[in-house]
């Protein structure tokens, strides 16, 4: 209950404009669809199809797109979740409000005894067998929707990129020790000139068991942002 006042709370600040623009389907290769609105069903895209903000895509595996909207294009890697609603930017306090509703709904429950381990993201055996299988399997689409958490920041949409990754470590308790999300939000409040933020998600990767090329890039992060205070 707690989690779902304040998804709806967050849902009604951040809400897309009304005016936002549709997305124009530039090319496709493979395997790409979109889930209109609210649906659960998901449909081909081809090249020409006018997607809406409140749409989402997915590419399968071996495929691409490239969407438009306002004149900027975006290529959609494979096996990449992408909802139109996240390309947008943000206002710094609209950004700063959602991110401290992330960080609530990310408190355990007080009275939950049970005790969340955060493994890495490695696919083993059968399991690895089955994403190749089916690649848009439940399994996969924790790591589809970090591929698109990607999208969002190398576009520069920083500010949605930090809410998607959060939100889906969150629903993705084996995926809470994945390096290349966890960087990705530090280096993204960089982006946001918000140092405060960066230094608390390095410091916090810097706690966990990292390769020595990491930890390297962590600390040396870190002794960065120490310096411009």
């Amino acid at each position: 209950m707690r989690g779902r006042m304040i998804f709806l709370f967050v849902a009604s600040l951040i809400a897309v404009p009304l005016l936002a623009k549709d997305f124009l389907v530039k090319a496709v290769r493979g395997v790409v669809e979109v889930r209109r609105g609210v649906s659960e069903e998901w449909k081909m895209v081809k090249v020409g199809d006018l997607l809406k903000p409140e749409d989402s895509m997915r590419t399968g595996k071996s495929s691409s797109a490239t969407i438009e909207c306002d004149a900027k294009r975006l290529a959609i890697p494979a096996l990449t979740m992408l909802d139109l609603s996240d390309v947008r930017q943000m206002s710094q306090e609209d950004f700063l409000l959602s991110l401290a509703m992330e960080n609530i709904l990310s408190v355990p429950p007080r009275e939950s005894d049970e005790i969340t381990i955060p493994s890495a993201a490695v696919l083993h055996g059968s399991n690895k067998a089955k994403e190749d299988a089916d690649p848009f399997s439940q399994a996969s689409v924790g790591r589809m929707q970090l591929q698109g958490a990607k999208v969002l920041f190398d576009n520069t949409y920083y500010a949605t990129s930090v809410l998607k990754t959060k939100a889906t470590l969150r629903n993705n308790p084996d995926l809470r020790a994945n390096y290349s999300a966890r960087i990705l939000v530090a280096q993204a409040f960089e982006k946001l000139k918000l140092n405060n933020e960066a230094i608390t998600e390095y410091s916090l990767l810097a706690k966990e068991n990292l390769t020595a090329s990491q930890r390297k890039v962590v600390q040396d992060s870190l002794d960065r942002l120490s310096q411009s205070r």
